[in-house]
Formats: structure tokens, C-alpha cells, sequence
């Protein structure tokens, strides 16, 4: 997969990656290279316009930023909570995702998926098999809960790629009425192998809201029309 993209993606790649850290004002994001202090979260993007913020911290001990994310979606919590737990579907939000499968349901609250992510040359493509579990919205708590964690033995390596060894991320759904959702997102990652600190610096600055913005546009639009496996609810809203 790796062995035929043009060079022009690479050149794209390089120049967003140098954007990032050159023209955040331009594009509503924020400047977060002045603060150097560990264990704070720091605004990396406001865009008023989707109504989402973002923020990266450094954390103490770790070589990589941890991310923050929250934004509003104009759709049911049944249908972005379905949306969340489509693997077969990821290709069409998740950032970079050219392939993507359910691998095993093993609840109504308990989910493993496999994705492949496209990264330029000549970094390797990565893949991912994530651990998803689900904690149903009650009334008590007001929120329904998604946790995922990279399991990164539950499948053999495959030659050319490098397997994510942690993507560990939650998230959090709260209705604010019928037709719109509070979405919290909160999680770090380290894709493995060699990556120069600033790729994956800029991966974590746009992964997570580009694939927030895809998620969120996918959830308005699709309907489903057959019973879904998982159980996203012990009470309605």
C-alpha cells in the first residue's frame, strides 16, 4: 500500500506539517509552541464555525502529547453512539483509515476492530486493533461512556506494517436534547517504530478533529435500519 503513492502526498504532508506550527492564527488554531509547561492542557484549535475546541498536553514522563477534544452534534445519542461502534465504516471519518473491520463482538458492551492508517513515505503504514467498551447512558449518570484501548497482540503482525502499540482514548456522550449531543474525547497515542517527534506531533493535532468532523457528519446523515448488536442504553434520556 505503501509503494505507489505519488509525491506530491508526501510534499502535502510536509507542508501541512510545517503549517501547523507556522499558521495556527490564520485558521482559527492557537499557538500552543510558548507553553513548555508539562501537565497543562494547552488550546491548540477553536473552531467556531464546527463549535469545536481542542488541546494537546505534554505529559510528565511521556515523549508525545496527550489529546483533548469536545464539540456538539446535531443528532440523536442512539445514532452517533452507532456511528462510533461502525468499524466496518471507519474508512469513512476516521483520519487516514483506508481499511477498517469488525473483529469480534464479544457483549452488547464489548467490541474489537482493526484499522489500517495511510502514512506518507517513507514512514510504514500503521494498524491498529483496538478494544472497545462501551458503558450505557443511565439516568444516574447522565453520559454514556466509550473506552478504547490498542490491543496489540490480539492479531499477528503483517509485513510492511507497524503495529499502534498504545491508543488509549474515551469517550463521553451527553444529551443536551433530542437532536443534539455534548461529545467529549480525551486520549493519548504513540504510533511506534521511528516517527520523527514533530509527524506525530501534527498526527495527534489533526487526527483527532478531523475524524471528529467526519464522525459528526456521518452521525447526522446515515440512518440505520437494522437492530444494532450493542446495548448503548440501561435508560433513555
Amino acid at each position: 500500500m505503501t509503494t505507489h503513492r505519488p509525491i506530491k502526498k508526501i510534499a502535502l504532508f510536509m507542508l501541512l506539517a510545517i503549517a501547523s506550527v507556522s499558521s495556527f492564527a490564520a485558521n482559527d488554531d492557537v499557538d500552543d509552541l510558548r507553553a513548555t509547561t508539562k501537565n497543562e492542557w494547552v488550546m491548540i484549535k477553536n473552531d467556531r464555525r464546527q463549535n469545536i475546541k481542542a488541546w494537546s498536553k505534554i505529559e510528565e514522563g511521556k515523549r508525545l502529547r496527550s489529546f483533548k477534544i469536545e464539540g456538539f452534534a446535531d443528532t440523536s445519542m442512539e445514532s452517533l453512539a452507532r456511528t462510533i461502534v461502525d468499524a466496518d465504516n471507519y474508512t469513512r471519518f476516521f483520519w487516514e483509515c483506508y481499511e477498517s473491520r469488525m473483529l469480534k463482538i464479544v457483549s452488547p458492551t464489548d467490541f474489537y476492530a482493526y484499522l489500517k492508517i495511510n502514512i506518507p513515505q517513507p514512514i510504514p503504514d500503521r494498524d491498529m486493533v483496538l478494544h472497545g467498551v462501551i458503558e450505557p447512558y443511565t439516568k444516574k449518570n447522565g453520559y454514556m461512556m466509550f473506552r478504547f484501548t490498542a490491543s496489540p497482540h490480539f492479531l499477528p503482525s503483517i509485513p510492511n506494517l507497524v503495529r499502534v502499540p498504545e491508543y488509549t482514548f474515551w469517550i463521553k456522550l451527553t444529551p443536551i436534547d433530542a437532536k443534539q449531543v455534548r461529545f467529549d474525547m480525551e486520549g493519548f497515542v504513540d504510533p511506534g517504530g521511528s516517527v520523527p517527534i514533530w509527524a506525530v506531533n501534527f498526527m495527534q493535532r489533526a487526527a483527532p478533529y478531523t475524524s471528529m468532523v467526519g464522525l459528526f457528519r456521518r452521525a447526522e446523515l446515515i440512518s440505520f435500519d437494522t437492530p444494532s448488536p450493542f446495548r448503548f442504553f440501561d435508560e433513555r434520556p
